[in-house]
């Protein structure tokens, strides 16, 4: 069996955009990437079965997000940009045909409706305001807008240390139900959420520290637990910023990658839902801003921004451990994994 991998990219280099690559599970090998859509600093995308790929874009001095149709050729649909930076993350309704993006220069989120084609329609925008404590955190910067288990919006607010739950109406409007605020200076970046729907594991970039947080359904509210360090204690957080979660598809491991440290964290799911440290894992490269677990989770592949690199490791559904199988497969300048949904 194969799976395709796309490669989100900067294309302040070499790269062109977008990359493909096809992973052999029997193998276990990673086909050399090649470009599949050239495009201006996708560092972010998302795809569906029916083959559309939805791609962060920026055209000069205009940001956005670009659809794309055609699992062999793909093709621009349309585009949606406005003047600024563009978003640094894509969050899909499937149910409600609605796409999100994060903004984190803007401290916006952003809301669009999609056809069958994969046209895309602005329908709504919010913006953040706030600040923490750190330079780093002096407006409201949105780096995550993704649905939570009973389809409401969560968002993360890196600059305000703030996540916010919204519920989301058919026609893409959003209404402010509930909010958590984190320790100052933890600066949220992602989160995951537990398959049972109950419990969310939530990273803050500025911190290097993961915090377990229940969720109740009925309110939208988280409530913390549990926070830990995502490197050892003899390593300065200074020296690191956490970006990419995930948990596995059973609940029991959840991996962090540290960009500095320059490791994936592995965490076991404990029996109370909360976490214990079970390793860090190298990803032969420097500064990992990405990486995804394939379709059947026997496999992880990490994307190494400042040494052009990816990574494939087997792992382990019995300890969560990741075992290096291939460490020089040629990614210029990549930030994004993204297995894709259609063959």
């Amino acid at each position: 069996m194969t799976q395709k991998i796309l490669f989100g990219t900067y294309t302040k280099k070499a790269s062109k955009g977008i990359y493909e690559a096809i992973l052999d599970e029997d193998e276990k090998r990673i086909s050399t990437p090649e470009l599949f859509i050239q495009l201006d600093n996708p560092t972010y995308l998302q795809s569906n079965s029916a083959g559309i790929v939805f791609a962060v874009a920026k055209d000069n001095d205009l940001g956005g997000i670009a659809s794309f149709s055609g699992k062999k050729i793909p093709k621009l649909v349309n585009t949606q940009t406005a003047a600024g930076a563009p978003p640094c993350y894509i969050g899909l309704d499937t149910n409600r045909n609605l796409v999100f993006t994060a903004n984190y220069h803007k401290g916006t989120i952003t809301v669009y409706k999609v056809d069958t084609t994969g046209k895309l329609t602005t329908v709504n925008e919010v913006k953040l305001t706030g600040h923490g404590p750190l330079p780093e955190q002096d407006t409201a910067k949105v780096h995550f807008t993704d649905l939570t288990p009973d389809k409401r919006l969560v968002v993360c607010d890196l600059g305000s240390d703030k996540v916010y739950t919204y519920d989301i109406s058919n026609d893409g409007q959003l209404t402010l139900v509930a909010g958590f605020e984190t320790a100052p200076g933890f600066a949220p970046r992602h989160l995951v959420f537990h398959p049972n729907g109950k419990f969310a594991y939530l990273v803050g970039e500025l911190s290097s520290h993961i915090s377990t947080l229940s969720y109740n359904s009925e309110t939208g509210k988280f409530e913390l637990l549990q926070t830990l360090l995502t490197i050892p204690d003899t390593f300065n957080p200074a020296d690191n910023g956490v970006a990419a979660i995930r948990i596995s598809a059973d609940g029991k491991f959840v991996y962090v990658s540290n960009r500095g440290h320059n490791t994936i964290a592995v965490f076991e799911v404990t029996s109370a839902f909360t976490l214990s440290h079970s390793g860090y894992t190298s990803t032969e490269g420097e500064f990992p801003r990405d990486f995804a677990l394939d379709a059947t989770e026997n496999f992880v592949v990490v994307t190494n921004q400042n040494t052009d690199n990816a990574t494939l490791f087997e792992r382990s559904s019995t300890d969560g451990a990741l075992t290096l199988l291939q460490k020089e497969i040629p990614v210029p300048e990549g930030v994004c994994v993204s297995f894709a949904r259609f063959n």
